[in-house]
């Protein structure tokens, strides 16, 4: 009897502990607000309105972005609230956005290498990661580039 309780105790633990993610899970929605648009990152998009694809083996992605691991060495950084799981909300305009594998209107390349490098990010967050990051920053430049040319007449 006592090697039967050794055996479905852990067996016990283990299945809580496989049931427990689901329930405590977050929302995998990330917003970013800049300028009048709001980007809603999210993984659960069914037509988002720009797709992002993370490939470092891309021989020319749309962008390079290097990894860093300190604020001072960073063009641009992002640090999140803590705890802060409020819903996206903007007086502006929503954009979603979808990280995917396939077809892409924006493709990234990330990696802590130094070389060609098209900005150093650095991150701290709980909740968005490396990757998310560097989409969010490559959409806006992506999206925000063809403003630019077109008010420089």
């Amino acid at each position: 009897m006592e090697r039967v309780g050794k055996t479905v105790v852990p067996l016990l633990v283990a299945g809580i502990a496989a049931a427990m993610p689901p329930l405590f899970a977050t929302s995998r929605d990330l917003c970013f607000t800049a300028g009048p648009v709001t980007y809603r990152l999210s993984d659960s998009a069914p037509s988002p309105d720009y797709r992002v694809r993370i490939d470092n083996a891309a021989t020319r992605p749309d962008l390079r972005v290097r990894l860093v691991d300190r604020v001072e060495l960073a063009d641009l950084t992002l640090v999140d609230d803590v705890g802060s799981d409020r819903p996206c909300s903007t007086l502006g305009v929503l954009r979603t956005v979808r990280i995917v594998g396939g077809p892409a209107d924006v493709t990234v390349s990330v990696s802590r290498e130094v070389r060609d490098a098209d900005f150093a990010l650095y991150v701290h967050s709980a909740r968005i990661t490396d990757q998310d990051a560097a989409a969010l920053f490559a959409l806006m430049r992506h999206v925000q580039a063809p403003a630019k040319i077109a008010h420089a007449r």
